[in-house]
């Protein structure tokens, strides 16, 4: 068999078991959901994760998430939960530190919190905006861990976005990597 035929054989195979979305990128659309529930009509983006500090036990360390709300969007951002995936060593954050400011770093406006909530686990975290980030804005959200953890490597930081709306579903945006290192 040809590699042309080959190739042309796997597209198609592909596109009937996974779908035409599975070869061509789109972004995220939504509607308002049946039970009146809110969504982003285009997903905002973690555009970076970074940490003020970077060695471990640093009790001056700040950890930074960037996020952009698209002009599209179609709805405001109301709150960001971060939730720290497993790993050897558990952040614990000092939800009376969080900041959140307009732009990519915290040099930008201050953006007021109506609340910043500490779930039950630790490394989980959800800040809530007292006036949610309309679309076309980004925002950086700045949280102080208690220390950096004493072990080394890379920690994760799933974060997830929720439109204004009663009970809207979250979006996954993905993972910020913190590095931590001797």
């Amino acid at each position: 068999m040809s590699n042309k035929l080959f190739i042309s054989s796997v597209m198609a195979i592909s596109t009937m078991v996974f779908g035409a979305n599975y070869l061509v990128s789109k972004p995220v659309n939504a509607v308002e959901l049946l039970d009146g529930q809110k969504a982003f009509e285009s997903s905002p983006r973690l555009t970076r994760a970074a940490a003020t500090f970077s060695n471990r036990n640093n009790p001056g360390a700040k950890y930074q998430f960037t996020i952009e709300v698209p002009e599209d969007a179609g709805e405001a951002l109301k709150s960001v939960k971060i939730t720290q995936k497993e790993n050897s060593d558990t952040v614990v954050f000092k939800a009376d530190k969080t900041k959140a400011s307009l732009g990519n770093s915290l040099s930008g406006d201050n953006i007021p919190l109506t609340a910043v909530e500490k779930e039950s686990k630790p490394g989980d975290i959800i800040v809530l905006f007292d006036t949610p980030v309309e679309p076309g804005n980004t925002v950086t959200i700045s949280i102080k861990p208690k220390q950096n953890p004493s072990v080394d490597g890379v920690y994760l930081f799933g974060v997830t976005a929720f439109p204004t709306g009663e009970n809207s579903p979250g979006l996954y945006l993905g993972s910020g990597q913190i590095h931590i290192t001797k």
